[in-house]
């Protein structure tokens, strides 16, 4: 009918969505800081957040796969070192804290149950993080500096792996955790009437 528009289906929405979320989250990437009083090997950015809204809008595997292709662009255009480790790091931290966000808030409904998801998801990709660092990525790091382990840990003047993570790892993602939730949550308040967020749980 002349006048009517023909409206787009679920499945192509998403087709486009999720790589244009993906290119924002890549743009925010560049955007990280230091944490005061932290290893400088941890930095903080928002890039989980186009994530997270992807996750809330078609599901957990959705924001999932917006933090790959995000740093499948990473590894494309800002890697030097040319191996995964930092992408796979990130894409770890990300998702656990995306997965539990969005499966919290659609168990849960509206804002409280997202509240607890992203408490939910901090803690998650707190604990995450603590046995990945302390079982591959810190490693993998060693191999790649081709140091021990224990050279790599006494040069952020750590006693062990595990005081390390304890001491920095442990509290840079609480942290992070918690400064992204402060900004995802009144972006949810805002996004959540517009796209019907709280009638896709």
């Amino acid at each position: 009918m002349k006048g009517t528009a023909i409206p787009t289906s679920q499945a192509t929405q998403r087709l486009v969505t999720i790589p244009m979320l993906a290119a924002v989250a890549f743009v925010l990437q560049y955007l990280e800081f230091q944490v005061p009083l932290m290893p400088t090997f941890l930095k903080l950015d928002f890039s989980t957040l186009p994530g997270l809204i992807g996750g809330l809008l078609y599901g957990p595997m959705a924001g999932v796969i917006v933090e790959i292709m995000k740093n499948a662009l990473h590894m494309l255009f800002k890697n030097t070192d040319g191996l995964l480790i930092g992408e796979l790091a990130n894409v770890v931290a990300g998702a656990s804290f995306i997965v539990a966000a969005v499966w919290l808030q659609r168990l849960k409904q509206g804002k409280t149950g997202f509240i607890a998801g992203l408490a939910l998801g901090t803690v998650l990709m707190t604990a995450v993080m603590a046995v990945a660092n302390a079982y591959f990525l810190l490693p993998a790091y060693a191999v790649l500096y081709q140091v021990s382990l224990e050279q790599l840990v006494a040069q952020f003047q750590a006693e062990s792996v595990w005081s390390l993570i304890l001491y920095g790892i442990v509290p840079f993602n609480l942290i992070k955790g918690i400064i992204v939730s402060v900004v995802a949550y009144p972006l949810y308040v805002k996004l959540a009437p517009r796209l019907s967020l709280y009638a896709r749980n």
